[in-house]
């Protein structure tokens, strides 16, 4: 039977899982046969036994995995520079994020003194104020033979290269380069 965890506490390792038709299960930790641990959110292949859910696999992700995933990265340095980069990235095809970004890079940039990712904050700001220079610059000029649509063209692939070197420095572990 397929189904979703509704919740699990980790504290008393006991969760429920709402099936399909919208019954509920109740399950223990010692049921669960996938190697990471339960989430709100995974959805779940399990046998019902009554009232209880037992030989529980996690069938894919879901909003589990993200949850899992933004876990891994709150509390890290790394997250907020990885949510800059991930706003800039979206800029690509929504560009107001590139304004997002920039503001949160501008927030948190001063209480990443003294450590090797206040390098990425200042090259997350170079980046953004370097494109707006380029695209305001290709405005006027896109009456001019096309000129402005090849410096647009030219800044979203400088834009892309930037992105993905310095969120691989993130990655890393190295300051921006």
């Amino acid at each position: 039977m397929e189904g979703i965890i509704l919740g699990y506490e980790a504290g008393t390792a006991t969760g429920v899982i709402r099936s399909a038709d919208g019954s509920r299960y109740r399950f223990g930790r010692t049921d669960w046969k996938s190697p990471q641990e339960p989430m709100a959110g995974d959805r779940v292949d399990f046998v019902a036994q009554e009232e209880l859910a037992i030989e529980i696999y996690r069938i894919n992700g879901g909003a589990g995995s993200i949850l899992r995933m933004w876990g891994s990265l709150q509390g890290s340095e790394l997250a907020v520079p990885t949510l800059v980069y991930a706003f800039y990235a979206a800029a690509l095809l929504y560009g107001i994020t590139m304004v997002f970004g920039v503001v949160v890079a501008y927030l948190y940039r001063d209480s990443a003194d003294g450590t090797w990712y206040r390098s990425h904050y200042d090259y997350q700001i170079a980046i953004f104020w370097k494109s707006l220079v380029y695209f305001l610059i290709a405005i006027p000029l896109t009456f001019f033979y096309g000129l402005g649509m090849l410096i647009v063209l030219g800044t979203y692939l400088w834009v892309i290269v930037k992105i993905i070197k310095g969120w691989r420095c993130l990655a890393e572990g190295k300051a921006a380069p």
